[in-house]
């Protein structure tokens, strides 16, 4: 059974038990005060009855004759008896086809000793009459007889039978009611969730994540859902994208290493079996095929180096962190480009302590140094400032600089500026650089100038 089904039978059966339950307490408070009310009803018409006997006699009382007779077994109307003290009827508006209903001589004498008296007369054929007697006294307060009311007490068993009817009919009507209200209210409140179905239906056949539920200004747990939804499709539209450019960046990245790869193993191979063909090749041929099998697969090595610490960056793989001091890093990395022929002056003239793994800062800091010895001209100059919690490092060569189109893509994998320049290079190095800098916290930049081009890194300090 669907929800909205469930919930108006739940809001139908809820207000039937609320129905059923006031009727039965309505009817047991009506069943017992009736009797109650018709009783006082009667007291009050006998009493007016005396109040109208004043200054009359027995004799005028029993002159009189009433217009119409009340039968208490074909009809609920009062009617009223005045009766002598020996139990003589003088006056009656009722009685059994015509004969004036006996008043019990019980009735008479406590009326008039007490006041009042009232009792339950079965008469025949099944009838019953509820009656009050008030004592009728002449102006000397002498006891005259009584004056009787009656009414038949098929009166409260017929308001009981119509309260009952009313309660039918009335139940009956508000319980469509209320089922058609809980019909529409539970439409109307799970309709947010009918959207939600069809939207996660359409995004499953068509696996579009840009569509949304309409907007829920309801502060209820369906306005909440519809946003928390809204905002789950939107983490996994990003996610999506996310990995589909991680996937084309992986495809590219397979491509591109593919294709480095096949030069140095065209080289080894051809080589190879130019020595395996050539067992009596000239020494002089023999040494530069080995020269050029080493070559390549130093390059291949360096290359399949790369490549690991870019695949170790981008599964995420935990840094190490200590600190380290940038202005040690710096000229352990200066030193070595010394012994390397390479011209570098570096200007560090304070420690500048960051969070980090020595051995990959070294690495940046080499990559630098090896970038412009290698695309720039001149010396190489290296500086490392201080400044509102950031270390910056600046590496600035005097070469030709890097034209304004290859700026936006200098720090991408398999990115060359001039192939030609850099034949033994993969294009990997200023990838790496930028790896190593985006895992420490930091951030890298190329600028362009007249000579050359600098690359400044800033990197967070210790605290």
């Amino acid at each position: 059974m669907r929800i909205r089904a469930r919930l108006a039978l739940y809001g139908a059966t809820v207000t039937a038990v609320a129905m059923l339950g006031f009727g039965i307490l309505l009817g047991i408070l009506v069943g017992q005060s009736a009797p109650t009310d018709q009783q006082k009803d009667l007291q009050v018409l006998a009493e007016q009855t005396v109040a109208g006997l004043g200054g009359l006699s027995r004799q005028d009382v029993a002159a009189a004759q009433p217009l119409g007779l009340v039968d208490p077994r074909q009809s609920t109307e009062v009617f009223v008896e005045v009766v002598d003290s020996d139990g003589t009827v003088l006056y009656a508006t009722g009685g059994l086809t015509g004969t004036p209903v006996r008043i019990p001589a019980s009735v008479i004498i406590e009326a008039e000793q007490t006041g009042a008296s009232t009792a339950v007369l079965t008469l025949g054929e099944g009838a019953q009459v509820r009656i009050h007697a008030s004592p009728w006294l002449a102006e000397d307060d002498e006891p005259m007889g009584v004056v009787v009311a009656l009414q038949s007490t098929a009166f409260v068993d017929e308001q009981v039978t119509g309260l009952r009817a009313v309660l039918w009919i009335t139940g009956i009507i508000t319980l469509i009611a209320a089922s058609i209200v809980a019909w529409l209210v539970s439409g109307r409140a799970l309709r947010p969730l009918q959207d939600l179905v069809e939207t996660t239906d359409r995004i499953g056949e068509t696996g579009d994540l840009s569509r949304r539920l309409p907007p829920n200004r309801s502060r209820d747990e369906v306005g909440r859902l519809t946003t928390s939804f809204n905002a789950m499709l939107t983490e996994l539209e990003r996610s999506q994208a996310r990995l589909a450019q991680s996937l084309e960046a992986q495809r590219q990245f397979v491509a591109d290493a593919s294709h480095e790869l096949r030069s140095p193993l065209t080289t080894i191979r051809n080589n190879a079996g130019f020595l395996v063909d050539r067992p009596d090749a000239d020494e002089d041929d023999r040494r530069e095929a080995l020269h050029d099998i080493t070559t390549e697969a130093d390059r291949m090595t360096r290359l399949v180096d790369d490549m690991l610490a870019l695949a170790l960056a981008d599964a995420a793989a935990p840094v190490p962190r200590a600190p380290v001091d940038l202005s040690v890093v710096l000229h352990d990395a200066v030193r070595r480009a010394e012994r390397s022929g390479i011209p570098v002056t570096i200007a560090a003239p304070e420690p500048a302590v960051v969070f980090g793994d020595d051995e990959a800062l070294g690495r940046l800091a080499w990559i630098l140094l090896d970038n412009g010895a290698k695309h720039g001209d001149g010396t190489i100059s290296m500086s490392l400032s201080t400044q509102e919690g950031r270390a910056t490092i600046a590496v600035s060569d005097e070469g030709g600089g890097i034209p304004d189109e290859h700026l936006p893509r200098v720090f991408d994998r398999f990115h060359r500026v001039d192939p030609a320049r850099s034949p033994a290079g993969a294009g990997l190095g200023l990838a790496i650089a930028r790896e190593i800098v985006l895992s420490h916290g930091g951030s890298i930049s190329a600028e362009t100038h007249d000579p050359g081009v600098t690359f400044r890194v800033e990197l967070p300090l210790a605290r």
